[in-house]
């Protein structure tokens, strides 16, 4: 839950900085666009309008190119334009080419809409999320307010109901996750749709990860819909505002049509989300996005037609009395499926670490037949080579190829013991982890301290794996900073074994590297954990744990 909820929150910041850099772009390209056409208008009936024409294209890419790159904080990589090659062209062809390139007049659409959707999403995802910040740092600033504020559930004139206050921040946030989402999406769906694609007709792909510009990510289709739908709402809650303001009403009606165009868009979003949950909560979880949507839109109407005594309480109590007693049934009286799918998660897992056991009883028996056949049998030929090299001191010819056959059986023998040495070394399995981790500082080139508490000795497979976690972590620490110095601590009871390597070098190791990604999927395989901590400057440290039990 904590991991979904970081994913959660991350996301909601990459989709807030999405927003409140296009709404700065929004008004630079209302000023580029209303600017470049009137002038270009103006002049085109002369002569020098023609080069303004060409000058208000580039200006228009050029503008264009910032919400490109912004692009990157939605879908994971920058968009790319597919602009007509005007290299090496004369005055006039150059006009031709650029009145004709799809993509300049892409941009000018784009720069017309930006300016208008942009503006309005950056300016309501900001005032969103300092609204749901107000709410919930309401205790720190309460006193500022001349008459207290009247929120509607509670009026905000004390400390106590400055607290009490920090409650709306919770459905606040709900709210502001989804709509973010829902605006970065549609704006990022119009991104795509303008900025990067080719003339009609043609089927120029976007860039992609070969291109060298970062993962390429599409917005898949049910994602696509909800950002078009986000779009026609704000595009309608706008032109309702526009009427409001015509007409000079007094009253702010359009808040209605706000409402009525936010149950779609919420009921769309959550339930978007809900189906992702796993199947034995789905229906929950349906439930609770319909529950909060019901408590959300009665809050509002309360809200909207001038507050009065809290009745959507009793609105709330209902949902949130049948949730619970969803809730209830579903851990009390599972169902036949989800029983079935808990039975087979249980014998997966211990056939699972089974198989594990067995590889790693059979892994450690060919260790030792290489140690004690193979490389014995080496080593006495290499012995038998050098007493037959000593009995041909009459023969210099005999006795170099003597001399050369040594030389390959000593190298033989050092392959294969650093091929035993990579299945496990010996002293692993004879004298445990913490032996065998102390031999690995030894042999390392940079200095290591070890430091190993252990309640007892861990299965062998998970012994294993923690021995080539200290070893790929300390072959790290000597590659990328020689100059460091590493400590190594072990502990552990009958449940779980606790590994950490650390270091006192420069930092910012990538954790999606190719070592840490390999270490990553060895701790998986057992259900272990395994985490990276590398500020730049701050050293690195590598935390691992490693389910002893069966």
């Amino acid at each position: 839950m904590s991991a979904r909820l970081a994913a959660v929150a991350e996301r909601s910041g990459r989709d807030l900085a999405y927003l409140a850099i296009g709404g700065l772009t929004a008004v630079l390209a209302f000023a580029v666009w209303v600017t470049a056409v009137t002038v270009t208008l103006s002049l085109l009936v002369f002569i020098v309008g023609l080069p303004v024409f060409l000058l208000s294209a580039i200006a228009f890419r050029w503008t264009a190119e910032l919400d490109r790159r912004n692009a990157v904080l939605a879908l994971g990589r920058p968009l790319r334009g597919h602009y007509r090659e005007h290299r090496g062209e004369r005055f006039l062809d150059r006009l031709r080419s650029t009145a004709a390139d799809w993509q300049t007049w892409r941009d000018l659409a784009w720069l017309v809409v930006h300016s208008a959707v942009g503006f309005a999403f950056g300016v309501l995802a900001v005032t969103l999320v300092a609204q749901t910040i107000g709410l919930l740092l309401m205790p720190a600033w309460y006193w500022a307010l001349p008459e207290g504020a009247n929120l509607g559930f509670v009026n905000v004139d004390s400390l106590g109901a400055a607290f009490l206050a920090t409650l709306g921040s919770i459905p606040a946030a709900a709210i502001t996750v989804l709509l973010l989402r829902g605006m970065t999406i549609g704006e990022a769906r119009l991104a795509e749709a303008l900025l990067e694609g080719g003339a009609p007709g043609t089927a120029e792909a976007p860039a992609t990860a070969a291109s060298g510009e970062g993962p390429s990510r599409r917005l898949p289709e049910a994602e696509s819909a909800l950002g078009m739908q986000a779009v026609v709402s704000g595009l309608l809650a706008l032109l309702v505002t526009a009427i409001w303001a015509a007409t000079g009403a007094g009253y702010f009606w359009p808040a209605w049509a706000y409402l009525a165009l936010l149950i779609p868009l919420g009921l769309n979003a959550g339930l978007r989300e809900a189906m992702r949950v796993a199947p034995a909560w789905r229906a929950l979880a349906v439930q609770g996005v319909i529950s909060a949507l019901i408590v959300g839109v009665a809050i509002a109407v309360w809200a909207l037609a001038g507050f009065g005594g809290f009745w959507p309480i009793w609105t709330i109590l209902a949902v949130a009395t049948a949730f619970a007693l969803h809730f209830l049934w579903r851990r009390v009286f599972p169902g036949e499926r989800e029983r079935e799918l808990s039975e087979r998660v249980e014998t997966l897992t211990r056939t699972r670490r089974g198989a594990l056991d067995v590889q790693s009883a059979e892994l450690r028996r060919i260790e030792r037949d290489l140690h004690d056949g193979a490389q014995a049998r080496l080593v006495a030929l290499s012995m038998q080579l050098g007493r037959a090299e000593q009995g041909l001191d009459d023969n210099p010819e005999a006795a170099e190829l003597v001399r050369a056959a040594r030389s390959e059986a000593g190298a033989a023998i050092a392959e294969l013991r650093d091929l035993a040495r990579g299945i496990a070394p010996p002293i692993l399995a004879d004298r445990g982890l913490p032996a065998a981790v102390e031999a690995l500082g030894r042999r390392s080139p940079v200095p290591v301290t070890i430091e190993a508490e252990l309640v007892q000795r861990p299965p062998a497979v998970i012994e294993t794996a923690a021995y080539f976690v200290c070893a790929e972590a300390l072959t790290n620490v000597a590659k990328h900073a020689p100059e460091a110095a590493a400590t190594v601590r072990i502990n552990g009871g009958a449940d779980v074994l606790r590994v950490e390597v650390a270091d006192d070098g420069p930092g910012g190791a990538d954790p999606a590297g190719g070592g840490l990604s390999g270490l990553r999927a060895r701790v998986a395989a057992l259900d272990g954990e395994l985490r990276v901590s590398s500020p730049p400057g701050g050293g690195t440290t590598i935390e691992v744990e490693l389910p002893c039990g069966s």
